[in-house]
């Protein structure tokens, strides 16, 4: 655990905590699919109106923090801290729609492609390593492709959204390895099904459906602090 670390990326997350309802309120309302069914989804709460729930901006400058907490003092100072802290109020973001609405809008997720591609390669030529960038885009195009396999198998369980989500931690996680990317999938898989008996006991799942954006940050996460654990 690195002490100074966790707490310098716990102040810059949880500040970074701050933009979560503009990121919010700066995504389009989804656009009406006729072929998909109304009853396999929740009432639909727009973006501003979630954006603007009381407790929303606290929790999720708290969120922020214990995450950005958990990267630093797993990692320490290290160069994936660029990505990683740019893609934790991204991913809270993420989450609350996604856990709400059922939805993960492009327009956060395809930006943060670029970014975080940028700042892979950023490290990539400052540590001298081109593998970097190589097992960064690895990660994508891996990642991205399980989960639309996935998709083509299971269209009920599987949506575009999390496909995108998918490939952009798979580009986020794939520096750290191919054990890395492979814990993620079997964390947020595991994750999964661990939550579906609370949340269909609150009435969240739909036809035993449930959304799978939240579990996909947690399991990446996860992996992260997992990897880190047995390597040390």
């Amino acid at each position: 655990m690195e002490l100074l670390p966790a707490l310098v990326c716990a102040l810059i997350a949880g500040a970074s905590g701050l933009l979560v309802p503009r990121l919010i309120a700066w995504c389009p309302e989804p656009e009406h699919d006729p072929t998909e069914n109304p009853e396999d989804f929740p009432d639909h709460v727009p973006f501003a109106v979630l954006a603007a729930r009381p407790g929303l901006t606290v929790r999720s400058v708290v969120a922020c923090a214990l995450a950005g907490a958990v990267l630093g003092g797993a990692l320490g100072w290290t160069w994936a801290l660029l990505w990683l802290l740019f893609l934790v109020p991204v991913c809270c973001a993420l989450t609350v729609i996604d856990f709400v609405t059922w939805y993960l809008p492009s327009r956060l997720i395809r930006p943060s492609w670029v970014i975080v591609g940028l700042l892979v390669v950023v490290a990539a030529v400052a540590l001298r390593a081109p593998d970097v960038a190589l097992w960064g885009l690895g990660g994508f195009v891996g990642l991205g492709g399980y989960y639309g396999l996935m998709r083509l198998i299971s269209p009920r369980s599987m949506a575009g959204g999390d496909v995108r989500l998918g490939a952009l931690l798979g580009a986020a996680l794939g520096p750290f390895g191919v054990g890395v990317l492979l814990a993620s999938v079997l964390a947020a898989a595991v994750l999964g099904v661990v939550a579906m008996v609370p949340m269909r006991l609150r009435g969240t799942m739909i036809r035993r459906r449930l959304p799978y954006g939240p579990f996909l940050v947690l399991g990446a996460l996860v992996a992260i602090v997992a990897g880190q654990v047995l390597a040390g």
